[in-house]
C-alpha cells in the first residue's frame, strides 16, 4: 500500500474510477474490468466514510478500513498499469490529471561519470574487508554516485612488507557490487596480508561512461 494519505487516496481513486467510466469507449477499455471496478469502489467507501467518524468508529472500522484500501489499491493500480498508462488511447494531458504519468519506455541517457569514489575500508574479521564508498567526503553515510549502477573494485592481498601493485590492471580480482556499503571476503589463508584495491563507479549498461579508477587504498586483513 502506498504512503498516500487516506483523503488524498479518496479523492484519487474517485477521479481515477470517474475517467475510466466516463471514456469506457473512447479508451477502449474492457467493460468487464471497469465494471469490477466499479463496485469495488462502491464496497470501498462506505468502509472510508466510516473509517473517519472519528466519535464514532471502533477499531474494527479503522482495520477493515485498512485492508480494504490496501485490497482496493492493489486492484486499482493493476487495473492503471494494464490499461490507462501505456494505453495510446488514453491522452497523455488525461492521464496526468489522473496523477498517472507515463512512464518513459526509453531510459534517460546517462552521461560520463566525472568523478571519483570516496572509499573507506576497515578489516570486518574472519578474513573480509569492509568497503564504505561516498559520492562526495562531506558525507559521512555510504552513497552511490547518481549516474552508476554500482562500483568496481580490482584488488589483490600482498605479504606485509612485499611491493604493492601500481595500477588496478595489476590486480587480479575484481568486484562489482550495487551497494555503496558492502564486504569483500578475502577468506582466512590471507589474514595478515595487506589488501591493495582500486575503486571506480560504473555504468554497467555503457561502459564507456564508466569513472576513473582511485588510487591505491589498502588496509591489512584481520
Amino acid at each position: 500500500m502506498s504512503t498516500m494519505k487516506d483523503d488524498d487516496y479518496f479523492n484519487w481513486q474517485g477521479k481515477v474510477v470517474n475517467k475510466a467510466v466516463a471514456n469506457q469507449v473512447a479508451w477502449n477499455l474492457p467493460a468487464a474490468k471497469v465494471t469490477a471496478l466499479v463496485a469495488r469502489r462502491a464496497w470501498y467507501e462506505p468502509l472510508y466514510h466510516k473509517a473517519q467518524e472519528k466519535d464514532e468508529r471502533t477499531k474494527a472500522d479503522v482495520d477493515r478500513h485498512r485492508q480494504a484500501r490496501k485490497l482496493y489499491e492493489g486492484e486499482l493500480r493493476a487495473f492503471i498499469n494494464a490499461h490507462i498508462r501505456y494505453n495510446d488511447d488514453v491522452p497523455r494531458d488525461e492521464k496526468i490529471a489522473m496523477g498517472v504519468p507515463p512512464r518513459d519506455l526509453e531510459p534517460t541517457p546517462r552521461g560520463k561519470i566525472e568523478t571519483k569514489p570516496y572509499i573507506d575500508l576497515e578489516p570486518a574479521g574472519g578474513g573480509s574487508i569492509k568497503v564504505r564508498c561516498r559520492e562526495t567526503t562531506d558525507r559521512t553515510r555510504a552513497s552511490r554516485h547518481p549516474l552508476a549502477d554500482g562500483i568496481e573494485c580490482r584488488y589483490t592481498f600482498v605479504p606485509v612488507g612485499e611491493m604493492a601493485p601500481e595500477n588496478w590492471d595489476d590486480c587480479p580480482k575484481t568486484v562489482v557490487s550495487k551497494k555503496a556499503l558492502f564486504k569483500i571476503q578475502c577468506g582466512a589463508k590471507v589474514i595478515g596480508q595487506r589488501f591493495y584495491g582500486f575503486f571506480r563507479w560504473v555504468n554497467l549498461t555503457n561502459p564507456a561512461n564508466n569513472g576513473d579508477w582511485t588510487e591505491s587504498k589498502h588496509v591489512v586483513i584481520a
